[in-house]
């Protein structure tokens, strides 16, 4: 086990020599322990030595602890810090943490907090140390998954998702797909038409793999591709003409729309022995879909979707075709489904109605059912979007125990949507619901908040004698102490650690007036184990030492 050195700074020779016995007796961790009692003697040893731990006070003479903690850092990077503070260094704190400063204790927390603070700061730095170790491993595992990451941003795109389309040439980089962001891109869609009944789903996946080196093999190297293997036994790619200067010939702007059209000639008259190939070599019939033009990647998922419903009806329905999308494609009656945008606006919307996002779900959905507006009630589209909701809907109100959502809420519609007059009233009607979910789930949360307060609070009074750190009463609470701090000052509007303080302040003192217990025994009683630490908090807090406090408070009960 790693022995760790750890110095403690401060100004009163009392508390250094304390806890330098304190720790140094400890048996738990390897720790080698040092003192400073000013901040020039701790830069001193840090000339001398390389430093894991310093728990220094935030406020000393000549020198204060976030500047020594600048020294200490630049010096030794890894070094954790952990100052010790008084009632009022809020301020230094705020700053301390932006300098890498590992944690902070309030003085009013006792040696306890102080030896969680050496606990967390001595796991931090094995953290570390396991981080380095696995980042290589981890570079190597990223290198492995990049072609899994390079599909999932194709399916994205695919599916309609607007932050992958919005961010395309930032993600391409990231993930080195080899396409162009800027430029249009040719799709085109293959279809398996049929597997020999003994595959296994490896088998198949297997095969879809087999057919995109196939095609690679014919493409590569005249053109720029990516492809990505769908659902429905589909193959998709993306296809850009390479650049005048990978050709080798020279750059002509006025011939960007003939590089296209050759590159759309070059791709279809491919096709057909890739085909064949695929049905030699690897025994399975394959469907072709194109489009001879390119598009925008912001119409990648609409395109998509023409391509599945031509593989679907008229002449899709046969094998082993080669289509194009311009001269094959079934006339809609209306402006085309987009089912995978639809998808992924749903899966939105439920993330959002999770999470409580109610701006955020309000937006999507006005936008999911202003797209259902623009079709006929005869389309069915209507009927798709209504029923893909009211799952998302019933999962929420069963799995929170909602309930009755209200008396002008009919939940019994919810299964029916012909109980509504209009696409109007049903839009109306599920935002009613949506609105409902929102209150009640909130009123829930707000429950569950002041149900949290009162736990610590409680545990605060009854535990005053021992550890009542943060980290612990997050332990007792379940939650992160940093995010119990924020949850606690949202509701109460007060700091945690000031709460602390103050409770502690209060018990103090209403054991020096009504009391006549030792002031050790007063200072053990609200949790400080070094009786130096209980006088210096309570002149602090109070402005008086404790004695002062009693006599005068003997005074006038006399």
């Amino acid at each position: 086990m790693s022995m760790y050195r750890l110095l403690i700074v401060d100004d009163e020779p009392i508390i250094v020599n304390g806890l330098v016995d304190f720790f140094s007796q400890h048996e738990k961790w390897p720790l080698e322990v040092y003192g400073a009692y000013s901040a020039e003697e701790a830069l001193e040893l840090l000339l001398q030595m390389r430093l894991d731990i310093v728990i220094t006070d935030i406020g000393m003479p000549e020198m204060d602890g976030l500047q020594l903690q600048k020294k200490i850092t630049q010096q030794w990077p890894r070094c954790k810090l952990i100052f010790l503070t008084g009632y009022n260094d809020f301020q230094f704190v705020q700053e301390a943490i932006r300098y890498n400063g590992v944690d902070y204790v309030l003085k009013a927390e006792g040696d306890e907090a102080i030896v969680r603070a050496v606990e967390k700061a001595i796991e931090y730095s094995r953290e570390e140390l396991r981080k380095e170790q696995l980042m290589q491993q981890a570079d190597k595992q990223l290198r492995l998954a990049l072609p899994a990451l390079q599909k999932e941003l194709l399916r994205n795109i695919v599916h309609g998702d607007f932050i992958a389309v919005r961010r395309l040439s930032e993600q391409f980089a990231e993930l080195t797909v080899p396409l162009d962001a800027e430029r249009e891109v040719l799709m085109v869609l293959a279809r398996i038409d049929s597997y020999k009944p003994s595959y296994s789903v490896y088998d198949r996946g297997l095969l879809a793999y087999a057919i995109q080196n196939v095609v690679s093999e014919f493409l590569q190297g005249s053109v720029h591709m990516a492809s990505v293997d769908m659902e429905f036994s589909r193959v998709l790619w993306f296809i850009q003409p390479k650049a005048s200067e990978e050709s080798g010939s020279q750059h002509d702007p006025s011939d960007s729309e003939n590089k296209w059209s050759n590159c759309a000639s070059f791709v279809q008259g491919s096709l057909e022995s890739i085909q064949q190939t695929c049905k030699e070599l690897l025994e399975v019939p394959i469907s072709f879909v194109m489009d001879n033009n390119p598009a925008p990647w912001t119409e990648a998922s609409q395109l998509y979707e023409t391509y599945n419903r031509m593989l679907s009806q008229g002449l899709g329905m046969g094998t082993e075709l080669l289509l194009t999308c311009r001269s094959t494609a079934p006339e809609p009656q209306s402006a085309p489904f987009n089912a995978g945008k639809m998808k992924k606006r749903l899966e939105l919307l439920k993330l959002q109605l999770e999470n409580g996002q109610k701006e955020a779900f309000d937006s999507t959905y006005l936008e999911l059912m202003n797209e259902g507006a623009r079709y006929p009630d005869e389309s069915g589209i209507r009927q798709e979007i209504y029923y893909s909701l009211v799952p998302m809907f019933l999962a929420c109100i069963n799995r929170d125990r909602i309930g009755d959502l209200g008396p002008q809420l009919d939940t019994s519609k919810l299964t029916h949507m012909e109980s509504h007059s209009s696409w109007g009233a049903v839009t109306e009607y599920l935002h009613g619901i949506s609105s409902a979910v929102f209150a009640k789930t909130q009123a829930g949360m707000q429950h569950e908040e002041h149900t949290v307060v009162k736990k610590i609070h409680r545990y605060i009074h009854d535990n005053l004698d021992g550890d009542v750190s943060l980290v612990r009463i997050g332990d007792v609470v379940g939650h992160n102490s940093k995010y119990l701090s924020r949850l606690y000052k949202k509701i109460t509007g007060e700091d945690l650690s000031q709460y602390i303080a103050n409770t502690k302040l209060s018990r103090a003192q209403t054991l020096l007036k009504e009391t006549e217990m030792k002031i050790y025994e007063i200072s053990a009683a609200v949790g400080f184990l070094s009786e130096p630490y209980f006088y210096r908090f309570f002149r602090n807090a109070a402005g008086i030492t404790p004695q002062e406090y009693r006599d005068m408070h003997t005074r006038t009960n006399t």
